[in-house]
C-alpha cells in the first residue's frame, strides 16, 4: 500500500487498469431488458385421438402423474384432461438452482420415456415443452398481400425458410412457428366412378396404405449377418399416389387411383391453431436470444438477415415486425442511464458546495472509476446489463462516494495540521482502513440476503445487490489506492477562506449538532428508546401495506385472454375473436390487434406464463 501511494507511476497504472477493464467489460457484457430467470415450469402434451376426457384422465394423465411424482424436486403438477388431449403443467421447487434446471428437465424426459409403455395403444408420445420460461426477443409475421384467400401452405414454407436462416444467426436460442398449417395429401374418392369399376372407398384407402414403403419390407439372414430390406417408393408426392394401380378393368387395362379419385396437397383441416393480425390470417415466427448476448448487436444481425430475406420474397408476401424487445430495452436502459447521469451531477454539486472544489473534484473523479470497477466485476461475475443491474448502480451512487469523501476530508485535515502530502496520506490510510472496512462490510452484509435469495425472485432482483456490493468493494479499494494518493498530492495546505474553496460553513447548525451529540452521550438510555421508535414504527407500518413483489409495469402493450369451454372448436373461438375485434375497432389508440387462436401467444414479457393449450386464445395489442 505504501509503495502504491508513494509511487505516481503505480497510481497511474492502477487508474489505467480500472479504466481498461471497465470499458472493455462495458463493450462485451450481455445486454437485455430484464434478467434471465431459470425455467422451472414446463408443459407436457399427450394426444389420445378419439378418447373422451374421462378416458384421457384415467389412461394417460394419472399414469404420467404417478411417474413424474417420483422426482422429488417437482413442487406442483397441474393437469387437465379434455377430449383427445392431456395437458400437464409441471413446476419445480424454487430451491432448484438456475444452472440445474436443464438437468432436471432431462430427468423429466427420461421419466416420460419410461412411462410411454404404460400408455394405451393409440396414445401419442408425451411431448415436453420446456421452452416457455423466457420472453421472446423478436416476433415477426408473414402475411399474404395477393388477391384472394391467403395461401397458408406457401406462407408456411417461407416461414420455415426464414426460421432456418434465423437459426443460423449467432446468439439465437430458440425459434417457434405459430399459425402454420400441417400439410397433407388428400385423396377424394368419386364414389360413383369407383362403383362402376367395382371398387369402394375403403378398398382405395387400404391399397394406398399397403403401398406406402416407409417401413421395413423384411429381412435377409445368413450365417454372417442380418440385413433389413426397405422398398423404395415412399408416398411423398401427389403424382405418385395418382399413378398407384388399384385393379384391372374388364379390357385388361390398369385402374389407377387418379382414375377414381382427386389427389391434391392441401392444408390439414381443421387447423389446431390460427394467428390473426389485423383481421388477416398469418404465420408467426417468434425468436429468442441467448441470455449471454448483447441485445443491440444481436438485433442488428436479425434485422440484416430479415432484410436479405425480404429481397427474395415474391410481391404477394410481406414480413411484418409484431414485437421487437430491443426497442423497449433501449428506452428502458437509456432512461436508467439518464438517472445515473442526473445522480452524478447532483452528487457533484453537493460535494462542491460542502467540500470545496478541489476535494469535490477528486471525489467526483473516483465515481466513474468505481462504476467501471463494478462493470469489470459484473463481467467476471456473469451479471449482464439490464434494468436490475443498472438500478443497482443507481442505488449505489449515494453510498459509493462515502469512503472517498471521508478519505479526502481526512487527508485535507492532516495537511492543514502541517503534515506534508506523503505523511498526511499515510496517516489517513492508517487511521481509516479499519473503520471504513467495517462500515463497508456491514453494508455489504445488509445486501447479502437478497443475493442469497433463491428461486425466480432472487434471480430477478439479485443483480441489484450484486452491483451494489461490487460498487462498495470498488469504493473501498479506490478510496485507499487512488483518492488518498490524489488528495495527498493535489490538495493544498491552505485552501483559503472562500466557500467554493473549503465548502459552506453553517455555525448555528454545527453548534446545535454538537449539543445534540453531547446530550446523547450523557443520556444513553433515552437515546436508545428514541432510536427504537423508528424500527418499531416501520414494522407496524409495513404490516398495513399491501403485499406486491413486482410493481405494475407501464407499457404500450396489453395482453388479455378469452376462454371457451373445452369442447369449443377453433372456429368458434375465432368467431368470438371477430366479434371482440369489431368492438375494439371503435377504441381510440389501438395501433394493431393480434389474436392467437387455439394456442398460447408467444410471451413478450417476462411475467407472461404460457399455461394453456387447446381451444383458447391469447391476444396482445399495441
Amino acid at each position: 500500500m505504501a509503495k502504491i501511494l508513494n509511487n505516481p507511476r503505480i497510481l497511474v497504472l492502477v487508474i489505467a487498469l480500472v479504466l481498461v477493464s471497465g470499458l472493455s467489460a462495458l463493450q462485451i457484457l450481455p445486454r437485455a431488458e430484464d434478467p434471465h430467470i431459470g425455467n422451472r415450469m414446463a408443459t407436457v402434451l399427450t394426444a389420445f385421438p378419439g378418447a373422451s376426457a374421462e378416458r384421457v384422465e384415467a389412461l394417460v394423465t394419472e399414469k404420467l402423474e404417478q411417474k413424474l411424482r417420483e422426482i422429488p424436486e417437482i413442487e406442483h403438477i397441474d393437469s387437465s384432461s379434455s377430449a383427445g388431449l392431456s395437458v400437464m403443467l409441471i413446476q419445480f421447487e424454487d430451491a432448484v438452482p438456475y444452472d440445474g434446471t436443464k438437468e432436471m428437465w432431462a430427468e423429466v424426459r427420461d421419466k416420460l420415456g419410461e412411462s410411454r409403455y404404460l400408455l394405451p395403444a393409440g396414445a401419442g408420445e408425451p411431448q415436453l415443452d420446456d421452452k416457455r420460461g423466457s420472453a421472446f426477443t423478436a416476433i415477426l409475421s408473414l402475411s399474404w398481400e395477393g388477391e384472394g384467400d391467403p395461401d397458408l401452405l406457401v406462407l408456411g414454407r417461407y416461414a420455415e425458410e426464414l426460421k432456418s436462416r434465423l437459426r443460423n444467426i449467432a446468439g439465437t436460442d430458440y425459434i417457434r412457428l405459430q399459425g402454420q398449417p400441417e400439410e397433407e395429401i388428400l385423396v377424394s374418392v368419386d364414389a360413383a366412378e369407383a362403383a362402376l369399376l367395382g371398387l369402394e372407398a375403403q378398398q382405395v384407402g387400404a391399397s394406398v396404405m399397403a403401398s406406402d414403403a416407409k417401413v421395413s419390407a423384411g429381412e435377409i439372414n445368413n450365417l454372417q449377418e442380418r440385413l433389413s430390406i426397405e422398398v423404395e417408393g415412399a408416398l411423398d408426392t401427389a403424382e405418385r399416389i395418382r399413378q398407384m394401380p388399384l385393379a384391372l378393368s374388364g379390357v385388361g387395362s390398369a385402374v389407377r387411383v387418379g382414375d377414381v379419385a382427386t389427389v391434391e396437397r392441401v392444408a390439414k383441416t381443421p387447423m389446431s391453431s390460427q394467428v390473426i393480425v389485423d383481421g388477416e390470417q398469418v404465420v408467426v415466427i417468434a425468436v429468442r436470444m441467448l441470455p449471454d448476448q448483447r441485445g443491440d448487436q444481436w438485433d442488428q444481425r436479425i434485422h440484416a438477415e430479415v432484410e436479405r430475406f425480404k429481397e427474395q420474397l415474391p410481391s404477394n408476401i410481406s414480413v411484418q415486425w409484431l414485437f421487437n424487445q430491443e426497442r423497449y430495452t433501449e428506452v428502458r436502459l437509456s432512461g436508467l442511464v439518464k438517472n445515473v447521469a442526473t445522480g452524478f451531477l447532483l452528487i457533484s454539486l453537493v460535494l462542491w458546495v460542502t467540500l470545496g472544489w478541489r476535494s469535490a473534484l477528486i471525489v467526483v473523479f473516483s465515481l466513474p472509476l468505481i462504476v467501471l470497477f463494478a462493470m469489470s466485476c459484473m463481467n467476471y461475475g456473469g451479471v449482464p446489463i439490464h434494468q436490475m443491474s443498472v438500478t443497482g448502480l443507481i442505488v449505489a451512487l449515494g453510498i459509493m462516494v462515502d469512503n472517498a469523501i471521508v478519505m479526502a476530508d481526512t487527508v485535507a485535515r492532516y495537511k492543514r495540521e502541517g503534515l506534508d502530502g506523503r505523511k498526511a496520506t499515510f496517516a489517513a490510510v492508517s487511521h481509516l482502513w479499519m473503520p471504513l472496512l467495517g462500515s463497508t462490510l456491514t453494508t455489504v452484509l445488509a445486501f447479502m440476503p437478497i443475493v442469497l435469495m433463491g428461486g425466480p425472485a432472487g434471480e430477478f432482483v439479485g443483480s441489484i445487490s450484486l452491483t451494489v456490493i461490487f460498487s462498495l468493494i470498488g469504493s473501498y479499494l479506490i478510496s485507499h489506492l487512488v483518492v488518498a494518493g490524489l488528495a495527498g498530492r493535489f490538495l493544498p495546505r491552505d485552501v483559503g477562506d472562500a466557500w467554493y474553496q473549503q465548502g459552506i460553513s453553517l455555525p448555528d447548525v454545527s453548534d446545535r449538532f454538537k449539543q445534540t451529540v453531547r446530550w446523547a452521550v450523557l443520556n444513553p438510555r433515552r437515546v436508545v428508546l428514541l432510536v427504537l421508535i423508528l424500527p418499531f414504527a416501520g414494522f407496524y407500518g409495513s404490516s398495513k401495506l399491501p403485499s406486491q413483489f413486482f410493481p405494475p409495469s407501464d407499457r404500450d402493450m396489453l395482453n388479455f385472454e378469452v376462454y371457451l369451454p373445452a369442447s369449443a372448436s377453433v372456429e368458434s373461438t375465432k368467431a368470438l375473436t371477430e366479434r371482440i375485434s369489431n368492438e375494439l375497432s371503435d377504441v381510440e389508440g389501438i395501433e394493431s390487434l393480434h389474436w392467437f387462436v387455439g394456442g398460447n401467444a408467444p410471451s413478450f414479457y417476462y411475467n407472461l406464463m404460457q399455461r394453456r393449450d387447446g381451444a383458447h386464445k391469447t391476444a396482445h395489442h399495441h
